[in-house]
């Protein structure tokens, strides 16, 4: 069975991105035409104006990303007609991009059966290839995700907000911050090249910490564009050291580049310029998409 982590690879090798596209709907931040159709009689969503804005933005970017990342609350805040939503959405990029990873930003985090449901709802009922976990628990809300090689879990590591230093800052014993003891203890688990972490990219000088500790786990960032997070320094402080292993998401700076008739065509545009920026850096660094001999060829 293939790891999660060499299914990353693949995606990443096939579109030479490392971008990630976060699917955080909003029908209020749609485009006019489909606003009008987001709302039925009643003035609830209709899920169809969520799928139909959703597959204009996998098909104008699916050539360019590594991965999707729908956040599974801005779905549940439309009720039934946006989780209906959210499956159309993942079985259209299974149809439009199935070399992409699907990532679901849920955030789960329990102990005992809870854990095991929540992993059963996300792999077999969703069929997504990774999930957010919030390790809050300890390891055991950590551990029972790890039974699948080819399905990632990615922990919540340090955040791309500015309050998530309140906590994951504070020095413990030893003189080392929360975060970084949540790396450690992450790394001794046993994993299968399924565990990886998310470290926003508005905290580069932590992201290289964590990539010190953890030289072969993936990392999700979060945080680049709307956020204001440094791109060059999320590069090259979050890359493994053949550049890769690194999912670079960019969610409102992407989908909602336009609310305009043209919003999937700044969509892409957004994208494309996200992955420009990325694989300049990556050149910079002598570990581009066509070093001979290296990981991206």
């Amino acid at each position: 069975m293939i790891s999660f982590s060499d299914r990353l690879l693949a995606a990443s090798r096939a579109t030479e991105s490392l971008v990630c596209v976060g699917l955080d709907v909003d029908p209020a931040r749609m485009p006019e035409g489909i606003l009008r159709q987001a709302q039925d009689e009643r003035g609830a969503c209709d899920d169809r104006a969520v799928v139909e804005f959703n597959r204009a933005i996998v098909d104008a970017t699916a050539d360019l990303v590594c991965a999707y990342k729908p956040n599974i609350a801005f779905y549940e805040a439309l009720g039934l007609p946006g989780l209906r939503a959210l499956e159309a959405t993942v079985s259209h990029i299974r149809d439009a991009a199935p070399g992409c990873v699907i990532i679901i930003d849920a955030k789960r985090g329990d102990i005992g059966n809870t854990v095991e449901a929540y992993a059963t709802a996300m792999f077999d009922v969703w069929g997504v290839d990774a999930v957010t976990v919030n390790p809050w628990g300890g390891m055991e809300t950590v551990e029972p995700w790890l039974g699948r090689p080819d399905r990632g879990v990615f922990v919540w590591c340090r955040g791309s907000n500015p309050g998530s230093s309140d906590l994951q800052d504070l020095v413990v014993e030893g003189g080392e911050p929360v975060y970084m003891r949540l790396v450690r203890d992450l790394s001794a688990l046993p994993a299968q090249g399924n565990l990886g972490l998310v470290v926003g990219a508005t905290a580069p000088e932590q992201l290289a910490a964590v990539r010190e500790v953890c030289p072969d786990m993936p990392i999700l960032i979060p945080g680049v564009g709307a956020q204001g997070g440094d791109l060059e320094a999320s590069v090259r402080n979050g890359v493994d050291a053949n550049g890769r292993l690194a999912i670079i998401n960019s969610g409102r700076g992407i989908i909602y580049a336009s609310s305009g008739a043209d919003f999937a065509e700044a969509a892409r545009k957004a994208a494309s310029e996200l992955r420009d920026g990325i694989n300049g850096t990556l050149e910079g660094m002598g570990v581009g998409w066509t070093v001979k001999g290296g990981a991206g060829t």
